[in-house]
């Protein structure tokens, strides 16, 4: 007899901070919304073993929570599950997935590949016979192009504390510390490495003679060249950082106790407009394109898709590095004169995402309360 009472929850949860905030949100809104469901956590990247699956069959069901997980290789790739899904006996559900894609434009969720594998996966999610829930429109127009229709748009479970539903942003908040959430394309883009420490500055300088520092949300690891001649630039010019990755709790401690975010990381921009605070999201791939029809507020494109060259396309064939970005060069003094706005004006667009998280909080919680 399948146990009513437990649901198996597959997590992308390694070392980026954001993943764990993922978890730790999506558990927070079970034990809200469905109190009567225990929850059995495992790693979504490691191959089931013979207990975890019997445990996935005595359950209610196994959802598959959050992250970027809509990938040509989503299954074996991100979910490793099992050789044959049809050892899988109960029902299998999406949370809150999401795409991953560098361009992010709508029309390339029309070319958008998935694997023959990832297809099967997604065809034992359909027949499940219950919704499942993407984080973004984007995603759902991937899934909805190839017929799977059980699929509604709730946001990524991260967008929701309970505790600040319905509460507004401050019309004039205090500003005392800032965050600034570095990304990760500087390491593979020499165009991006050199724009992200231009945006560094440009937000330190928008916020002269406050606390400011940088935020690492995968670890810092002194031996890749790049993270190492990152720290070194950082520390030339004087400027505080921390590695908050490995767990959640660092995150929401640094956020929670600052007054405003800027920078790359998604998920710090989505926790900071969880708890009504203001944020500017910096975009390096699609992920933040798509998260902006979701919730609006502020946020700009760091970089346009790059025309490759002949000898980029060469260079790609040979597997030989390619810069993939062609960086928003304006992207520093649009900071600048949209953070002087917006603190002059009550913060107009980056309050708007309240009303966005509440409305879709709707849908999630239509989502949750249909679970088996």
């Amino acid at each position: 007899m399948p146990d009513k009472n437990t649901y198996v929850i597959l997590t992308g949860s390694k070392n980026n901070a954001g993943d764990f905030l993922i978890k730790y949100r999506a558990k927070q809104l079970f034990a809200a919304l469905k109190p009567d469901r225990a929850i059995v956590d495992y790693d979504a990247w490691k191959p089931l073993t013979s207990e975890q699956l019997e445990k996935i069959n005595n359950s209610k069901a196994l959802i598959l929570t959050g992250g970027p997980a809509l990938q040509y290789n989503m299954y074996p790739g991100i979910y490793a599950l099992t050789p044959d899904l049809n050892d899988i006996k109960v029902p299998v559900i999406m949370m809150g997935v999401g795409y991953k894609d560098h361009g992010g434009t709508w029309e390339r969720t029309h070319k958008y590949n998935l694997s023959a594998a990832t297809e099967n996966l997604l065809k034992k999610v359909k027949a499940s016979g219950y919704l499942s829930s993407v984080r973004d429109y984007h995603t759902l127009n991937v899934l909805a192009l190839r017929g799977y229709q059980n699929i509604v748009m709730t946001g990524c479970p991260a967008l929701y504390d309970l505790d600040f539903l319905s509460k507004p942003f401050p019309d004039q908040p205090e500003i005392k510390k800032i965050n600034y959430s570095l990304g990760v394309s500087y390491i593979t883009s020499p165009s991006m490495n050199r724009l992200m420490k231009e945006t560094v500055l440009a937000s330190r300088d928008a916020f002269a003679g406050k606390t400011f520092q940088v935020l690492f949300h995968h670890q810092i690891n002194l031996s890749n060249p790049h993270q190492k001649e990152m720290i070194a630039w950082l520390n030339s010019n004087n400027i505080v950082y921390k590695d908050i990755s490995g767990g959640v709790e660092n995150l929401i401690n640094e956020y929670a106790s600052s007054d405003f975010h800027i920078g790359f990381r998604v998920h710090a921009h989505i926790f900071m407009n969880s708890i009504s605070k203001p944020s500017v999201l910096l975009n390096e791939d699609g992920r933040g394109k798509a998260l902006y029809q979701v919730i609006n507020g502020l946020s700009f494109d760091a970089y346009n898709e790059k025309a490759y060259t002949l000898a980029d396309r060469i260079r790609l064939r040979l597997k030989m590095p390619v810069d993939l970005f062609e960086p928003n060069s304006d992207l520093p003094k649009d900071i600048k004169n949209a953070i002087s706005y917006e603190l002059a004006h009550q913060v107009p667009r980056m309050s708007m995402t309240r009303k966005c998280i509440d409305q879709n909080f709707h849908q999630m919680k239509t989502f949750l309360s249909q679970l088996p």
